[in-house]
């Protein structure tokens, strides 16, 4: 408990750092982390989603171990919000493939691309094999939260009679493929509430009863879990998801597939193409040096080695699930066919 609530601590220290110079602006630029120079080349990691959020925090840890392990390069997270990423994707696919920046290229943001560039679902104004993929630095369980009021019995029953409303990413996100799937196959109705910059404030609109449920990962509700104002309900894996802990002890919770496959789920629907690969990885423009990505995917291993950094993965409960390189390419390319065939259920 100790290590995560200090790791916790030194990440949000670094999310009010940084809102406290550029203001916190959504939708736009909201500026550098106040990241401890240590005389190397500047290179930014540019985050496509709002400070505080999973993926905010995560890349701002890796540019702090990665600046303490080697002092070449120094790594600082730029937040670039808008469209639930598209927005620093597209200024990322159109930089010049020279230009030394990171980018958090999320699963999520591949499935819209390529469900935008199939079928139309939405305008997608960048190409994502402009990206390629380091290696994985985020591998997330989608867990569905609700208030402690509600449980999942009652959720699948007012889909089915009402709909329910959800947050937890924009439309087509990976978060609404994976929950709106499911829902689907029940027969009931989903309606994703957008326009949340992140998973705190996702997590926030259920709090406010502004919908039903919310699809997020393990840090963004793990205090409020503890605490008792937020349950976890339903795991998007084939396994029982362990480690959180509530106030009457610890919670096992159940899955969409598998022996741990929630009892309240129909049991003759097989659930498992609403499991989908969650969070993402670090990648370079695809015209980049061989010899810095090459670098890239070396250092990312050594943060990887490091306690700070996976110790820090382990305590927030997300999972250390690593591929590099041309795997780490061929293992986005798979989700996002497996995102395809849960689009099809959806529609």
């Amino acid at each position: 408990m100790k290590k995560r609530l200090a790791a916790l601590f030194l990440a949000a220290a670094l999310v009010i750092s940084t809102l406290a110079g550029c203001g916190g602006a959504k939708g736009g630029n909201e500026g550098s982390a106040e990241a401890p120079a240590n005389g190397g080349e500047t290179v930014k990691i540019i985050c496509g989603y709002g400070a505080g959020g999973t993926a905010d925090l995560l890349a701002r840890k890796y540019a702090e171990v990665a600046n303490h392990i080697q002092d070449k390069y120094n790594f600082v997270v730029e937040n670039m919000t808008g469209g639930d990423g598209f927005a620093a994707a597209t200024f990322f696919a159109d930089e010049d493939a020279n230009t030394k920046d990171l980018l958090v290229f999320g699963y999520g943001l591949c499935y819209r691309h390529d469900l935008g560039k199939t079928y139309q679902t939405e305008e997608v104004d960048f190409d994502r094999k402009a990206m390629k993929p380091v290696g994985t630095i985020d591998d997330r369980t989608w867990i569905l939260y609700t208030t402690p009021d509600q449980t999942l019995a009652g959720i699948l029953e007012k889909a089915k009679t009402e709909g329910i409303k959800m947050s937890g990413g924009n439309p087509l996100s990976d978060c609404h493929l994976e929950l709106g799937s499911l829902i689907a196959l029940e027969g009931g109705k989903l309606t994703v509430v957008s326009g949340y910059e992140g998973g705190a404030e996702q997590k926030q609109g259920l709090i406010n009863g502004e919908v039903d449920v919310f699809v997020g990962t393990t840090q963004a509700a793990q205090d409020e879990v503890e605490a008792g104002t937020l349950i976890p309900i339903l795991a998007f894996n084939d396994k029982a998801f362990e480690g959180f802990k509530t106030p009457n002890g610890d919670l096992s919770v159940p899955t969409v597939t598998g022996e741990a496959k929630a009892p309240e789920l129909s049991a003759d629907i097989d659930f498992s193409s609403c499991i989908l690969p969650a969070g993402g990885t670090l990648a370079v423009h695809a015209g980049a040096d061989d010899a810095f990505y090459n670098e890239m995917i070396d250092l990312m291993k050594k943060v990887w080695a490091e306690e700070d950094y996976a110790g820090w993965i382990e305590s927030i409960l997300l999972n250390n699930f690593q591929v590099y390189g041309d795997e780490a390419q061929a293992f986005m390319d798979d989700a996002c066919t497996k995102a395809l065939t849960a689009y099809e259920n959806l529609k």
